[in-house]
């Protein structure tokens, strides 16, 4: 798994498996799971996430998990 931010777009992606997505679904509003054609989760964006879970949280997230963040 990989946790990275991009702070340009304020946008949060989890890479859960790497593979050619077939399907997106919105969990949310600009909340997005993309889905290989097994309907297995490949990646998990937030669009907004510092409004959504907040800046600080942002920042605990991926201190966590030692990915810097994109900019």
């Amino acid at each position: 798994m990989e946790i990275t931010y991009d702070s340009k777009a304020d946008a949060l992606s989890i890479t859960l498996k790497k593979g050619k997505v077939a399907k997106t679904i919105e969990l949310a509003p600009e909340v997005l799971l993309d889905m290989d054609k097994n309907g297995r989760p490949l990646y998990l964006e937030i669009i907004g996430a510092s409004e959504k879970i907040g800046k600080r949280r942002v920042s605990e997230v991926l201190m966590r998990n030692f990915i810097p963040a994109k900019s």
